[in-house]
């Protein structure tokens, strides 16, 4: 059963042992994996290949790049890895062989994962009825973990899988014999695996990144305390820049803000942080307004995971929501939203910041379209923090 027989485990055993000793002779520290050379320490790789017992498991995934990795960190940790493109060869297997543990894709053609889940359970020939299944999905899922969960799913794993993720798995299931005397690297692993199952959920590749630093927890946990820190000040500078229309300065914070949360491994927040700095470079400030509320959401979905993995619990968030105003119902219309602006031009350039404020808080009173309603609560919090020259700016644009 499997893709490994016991005899060809044997011979693939003997070869790389050879192999090993060959490279020892030579003072080489590189191990091969049977897969590929990498530089690693031989003592920190799970292995169940010298265990008692042995653990099956079922890939199925159209993606077959995305196969081919998961069956090569699989067969790593010594377990037998059978894998298939489609939901359809996947009830083939299960209904001819017994495995401890079916990693399904949530999108396949023709029968998808979750269908496939349904059928692995009930089906009379099925022999599988009794293995934990996972669910991969997409990075971003518009699916809650909660309908996954509600499925009957036993867990769920985001793409990319990590692989420190993927052996956590092994081990919450495989008997205790069957792992390896290493306790300090079961107990490295699962440590790791839990900080990194906290932080993809926020959208962060905590393993990835983490390879970046060399292993320096501590000066990974450093930067990843001033990402969250600054958000209040930066995120406020940042809108203020926008609605200024002040492309250079906008496109300085996106591309500073781009690079920090790569550094961090908030991929996604990066890429969104990307895209507006082309918005910036293309004179495209209108765009970049549109789509400021989608930025938002991720770098907020972001500081929030990474304040709440870091133990902080006085992160300010909603710092660029527009205020809330009750409103007298009277639709102004532009122009007369134009002669308010003027008018408050007029007192700060008399230098009357009392008069201007009042007049910005009448005119916020009013019923005003969404993007015009955005910029007056962004002058107002200008106003509080004594940026005139912010409120200038804002209000000209208008």
């Amino acid at each position: 059963m499997g893709k490994i027989t016991e005899k060809g485990k044997e011979l693939i055993s003997e070869n790389i042992e050879n192999i090993r000793n060959k490279r020892k002779k030579k003072g080489s520290d590189v191990e091969f994996s049977g897969l590929s050379d990498k530089r690693v320490n031989i003592e920190h790789e799970l292995s169940l290949y010298t265990q008692d017992g042995q653990f099956y498991v079922l890939v199925a995934d159209a993606d077959a790049d995305e196969r081919v990795e998961i069956e090569r960190m699989i067969d790593q940790t010594g377990c037998f890895i059978t894998s298939v493109s489609s939901g359809i060869e996947c009830m083939d297997q299960v209904n001819h062989d017994k495995y401890d543990l079916i990693l399904l894709a949530r999108n396949m053609p023709r029968m998808d994962g979750i269908q496939t889940f349904k059928n692995i359970k009930s089906s009379p020939s099925s022999k599988c009825r009794d293995a934990k299944i996972y669910v991969i999905v997409e990075e971003k899922s518009d699916e809650p973990d909660i309908y996954f969960e509600n499925v009957g799913f036993d867990g769920i794993l985001r793409r990319p899988i990590e692989r420190t993720i993927l052996q956590n798995v092994i081990i919450s299931l495989v008997p205790p014999k069957m792992l390896p005397d290493d306790e300090d690297l079961i107990t490295s692993i699962k440590k790791t695996a839990a900080n990194a199952e906290v932080l993809k959920g926020c959208g962060v590749r905590f393993i990835e990144s983490l390879n970046e630093y060399k292993g320096d927890l501590a000066e990974y946990k450093k930067d990843a305390a001033k990402f969250v820190d600054d958000y209040e000040v930066v995120s406020s500078d940042m809108i203020d820049a926008l609605y200024s229309g002040k492309n250079l300065e906008y496109m300085e914070y996106a591309r500073t803000l781009r690079e920090e949360a790569r550094k961090i491994g908030a991929t996604y927040l990066s890429y969104c942080f990307d895209d507006h700095v082309n918005m910036a470079k293309d004179d495209s400030l209108d765009v970049a307004e549109t789509n400021w509320r989608t930025l938002i959401v991720e770098w907020e979905n972001v500081v929030s995971g990474v304040a709440s993995w870091l133990g902080k619990d006085n992160v300010q968030l909603g710092s660029t929501e527009f205020l809330t105003t009750n409103t007298n119902g009277i639709r102004l219309p532009m122009r007369d939203v134009n002669v308010r602006i003027d008018e408050v031009l007029t007192n700060l350039e008399s230098n009357d910041k009392d008069t201007a404020l009042r007049n910005i808080n009448k005119l916020a009173q009013y019923e005003l379209d969404p993007d015009i309603r955005l910029k007056i609560d962004r002058i107002i919090k200008a106003f509080d923090k004594d940026k005139i020259n912010t409120a200038v700016d804002i209000l000209r644009s208008i």
